[in-house]
């Protein structure tokens, strides 16, 4: 932990701060990574950091693909979050959701009557987004890509739910981002509380999964230091969260090993349904009833848990 070469010359985030608190590290696949957390900004980082590629969000073993069984339907606390705040903004507002997935949020935006756009990196998210949903301005691409596009229009709102913490680099993605606000336009967006209850258990808040965490104070100064302030801060998906945390130790991930080998040979889905189904029940059991009563335990507590969701204007 000691090496000089696994101590950060600066933080990666602020681009400021030069002094570090050393939380854990962490092994995959033979590499081992550090989290840190900064004096100046309060956000805690993963060192080193690389980017993933999007071939590893498009494998059927990824967990993202498990929505080819869940079903194409808004299930996501944020989503659902968002659609009651605003369910009275005026029609044809235009929406930008950056790491769109397969769209169905912005699928029902542009049924209440707005104008939406999206982008993800998963080429088939977004062939799902174009064939189901017949979304017109939805794009497979990177977020460099797509910010160095000529003929973008400026946006009332831009959302990217569950994005910042996969990001190494969110400043310079939330500057691009500002540039494509409307004056007075507003972004949203959510990310994993880094001090809910059990979150080292959730695996995917790991690298080379997850390279930031956040917490209040390390989102405000974050807006705070790129030009936005925060107009609203809430949180989601607590009790969702803690049953993923309590029965990640039990998964098997069978679901996407099955999923991948139907879809290389051009299977059936038959099987990974029944295992999907089973896999269900056992978090249920698992997950759902004990995570009840560390919500309840939490809530009694007032301790905060799951998803941090945002809103900030320009300043």
């Amino acid at each position: 932990m000691n090496e000089k070469n696994n101590y950060p010359k600066i933080c990666p985030i602020c681009r400021i701060g030069k002094k570090f608190v050393f939380i854990r590290d962490f092994t995959k696949e033979q590499v081992k990574y550090y989290l840190y957390q900064c004096f100046e900004c309060y956000v805690q980082f993963w060192f080193p950091q690389t980017i993933v590629d999007q071939q590893w969000y498009e494998e059927k073993g990824n967990p993202y693909n498990v929505r080819d069984l869940a079903g194409l339907k808004i299930s996501r606390g944020y989503h659902k979050f968002f659609l009651k705040r605003h369910k009275n903004l005026p029609k044809g507002i235009k929406v930008l959701d950056l790491g769109c997935g397969t769209a169905e949020f912005l699928a029902e935006l542009e049924k209440i009557g707005h104008k939406v756009y999206g982008l993800d990196f998963d080429r088939e998210a977004v062939k799902i987004a174009k064939g189901k949903f017949c979304l017109k301005d939805v794009y497979p691409m990177s977020f460099k890509e797509f910010f160095q596009k000529k003929d973008l229009p400026k946006f009332d709102i831009i959302t990217f739910f569950e994005v910042i913490e996969h990001l190494p680099d969110p400043e310079n993605f939330i500057l691009n981002v500002k540039k494509l606000l409307k004056p007075g336009g507003k972004i949203i967006f959510s990310t994993p509380y880094r001090e809910r209850i059990l979150p080292d258990l959730n695996a995917w808040d790991f690298p080379p999964h997850h390279w930031t965490r956040w917490n209040e104070k390390s989102i405000n100064n974050f807006l705070k230091n790129n030009g936005f302030a925060v107009t609203h801060l809430g949180y989601v998906e607590g009790l969702k969260i803690l049953s993923e945390s309590v029965s990640g130790k039990f998964k098997t991930r069978l679901v996407g090993k099955f999923l991948k080998i139907a879809s290389e040979r051009k299977k059936s889905l038959i099987i990974p349904k029944v295992i999907y189904f089973l896999g269900k029940m056992k978090d249920l059991v698992l997950g759902k009833i004990p995570a009840l009563f560390l919500w309840i335990l939490g809530k009694a507590m007032k301790r905060k848990n799951g998803i941090i969701y945002v809103e900030a204007r320009t300043t």
